[in-house]
């Protein structure tokens, strides 16, 4: 199964276990480049926890759509096989899928559980909240498109993902994702209020003050 394989059309429906209401029947999503969110993905700062390599890591994950089965660049777990991957944006986005290639064989995700706007998030913090969603994961050398809860993913500044273990009930230390694309819409951020540096009106009289106190007047304002 790939990318053009939306996992909740595979299945006849998604996982979702983070509302506790069963089965997600959104409509399923054909898989592509279009509504990529890749363009307002924050690369520099995408961060990881317990990677390989370190933080910077979880940059390797963020790739094009022509680069998704590029397996040269990924981001591994380190001392286990818990994964934390950190995702902030420069826009508002409304998320409408996100898509995974990860592995190999045990080496895959076993559940992702979804966080929006958590940017200060740890593993602590990823076992006592609860997920805006949480999805099962299909243990594929391909790349898996998973549809998620629109409606809960609208207008978010950061995503991150919470991968708690990997489908190798142990035989693998580590987890290992390498592509992960998300899918949606964004708008520009407001505009926040700064300090204005410039005079914003000028009042002729202060002008007018200026030019009689350099010529030596004793000019006075009323007067």
């Amino acid at each position: 199964m790939s990318c053009a394989e939306e996992h909740g059309d595979h299945h006849g429906h998604g996982h979702d276990h983070g509302d506790h209401h069963g089965h997600s029947h959104e409509v399923p999503l054909s898989a592509g480049p279009n509504d990529s969110l890749y363009g307002v993905v924050d690369t520099p700062n995408v961060v990881a926890l317990n990677a390989m390599d370190g933080g910077e890591a979880g940059q390797r994950a963020i790739k094009p759509w022509h680069e998704k089965e590029d397996e040269g660049k990924y981001c591994e777990s380190d001392a286990d096989d818990s994964l934390i991957i950190k995702i902030p944006f420069n826009a508002s986005v409304s998320l409408r899928s996100i898509s995974i290639k990860a592995g190999p064989g045990g080496q895959t995700p076993s559940e992702m559980r979804l966080f929006k706007d958590a940017a200060g998030m740890d593993f602590s913090d990823a076992e006592a909240a609860e997920p805006a969603q949480m999805l099962e994961m299909v243990e594929s050398t391909e790349c898996v498109e998973y549809q998620v809860k629109a409606a809960k993913f609208a207008g978010i500044t950061s995503l991150t993902l919470y991968f708690p273990g990997n489908t190798s009930d142990g035989e693998e230390d580590t987890t290992r994702v390498y592509y992960i694309g998300l899918r949606g819409k964004s708008a520009p951020l407001p505009q926040r209020p700064g300090i204005i540096l410039y005079e914003s009106a000028a009042r002729p009289t202060d002008h007018k003050l200026e030019q009689k106190l350099m010529e030596g007047s004793s000019y006075r304002p009323g007067l």
